[in-house]
């Protein structure tokens, strides 16, 4: 079986066409472990007819969607000419998205990454209050986050920069009993109206160096809160995304996919 690995600002994930009787979610595991494997956050699988990805999660999870994954999809389908125009539809697990190629060398992508979903039960939630800014308490901080779903589950939390000591309370927000599926959290610090940075830890994996639907979760709360325009350029560790809020808040993410190398399993998990 061959595999691309391929990386979107340091998110990086191996790509592979379908294949009947894999047990994908074994396999995610096996193949991204970075001392074992071949290393990576997670593992990309391309069907066709009609065309769909599937992102498995380092941890074996199937996840709904992933911002930089999908740029590495949209590269991957259009070198192996799986679609011949640059304007393409795909599914993922969280929706039908638009995908535009704006550059081929180097590759950036624009997608329509659809939009915000501020109801609880969209971010397993019990109660009745609202957690686009909500009220929070953990040990001796009180905060104000803003959690809702953008392609995943995520959490939003102003600092005033990015070593900022509530970073250390990113692990006990993401996996806290008001979370029933957990959530990631996305640090943010605004540079100025059109520039913001940011951090994110992921509820299964922890730390990483970007997070396209974060970057989305993040420039969306920054702009409803009238902090940023609606176009924002995400500095990330290693990277940078354009993001901007359409009509009807409609959230769309341009950014680069770069190839690293391509390889062949011998062996694969079967069910």
């Amino acid at each position: 079986m061959e595999f691309y690995k391929m990386q979107g600002c340091g998110n990086d994930f191996c790509v592979m066409e379908y294949e009947e009787g894999i047990d994908y979610s074994a396999l995610s595991i096996t193949l991204c472990d970075r001392r074992f494997g071949v290393g990576a956050d997670g593992i990309i699988v391309v069907k066709r007819a009609p065309l769909e990805m599937l992102y498995f999660h380092c941890d074996g999870s199937k996840i709904g969607m992933s911002g930089n994954g999908i740029r590495c999809f949209a590269r991957y389908v259009y070198e192996k000419q799986l679609v011949d125009k640059m304007q393409f539809e795909c599914l993922t697990q969280a929706g039908n998205r638009k995908i535009s190629i704006t550059s081929l060398s180097p590759f950036l992508c624009k997608v329509d990454m659809g939009q915000p979903a501020f109801h609880n039960q969209m971010i397993y939630v019990s109660d009745d209050i609202t957690s686009f800014g909500r009220l929070f308490t953990i040990g001796e901080y009180h905060l104000t986050i803003y959690s809702f779903f953008m392609g995943t589950i995520h959490t939003v939390i102003f600092v005033d920069s990015l070593e900022s000591d509530l970073l250390q309370l990113a692990a006990e927000i993401s996996h806290h009993r008001l979370f029933k599926k957990q959530t990631d959290v996305n640090f943010v610090h605004i540079i100025d109206e059109s520039h913001i940075e940011m951090k994110t830890y992921e509820h299964n994996s922890g730390w990483t160096l970007a997070s396209g639907t974060g970057a989305c979760a993040s420039v969306i709360t920054c702009y409803k809160l009238s902090l940023t325009k609606a176009k924002v350029e995400v500095l990330l560790p290693k990277g940078m995304l354009k993001i901007e809020v359409g009509k009807k808040e409609n959230v769309f993410m341009e950014g680069p996919a770069a190839l690293t190398y391509i390889g062949t399993l011998k062996e694969v998990v079967k069910c």
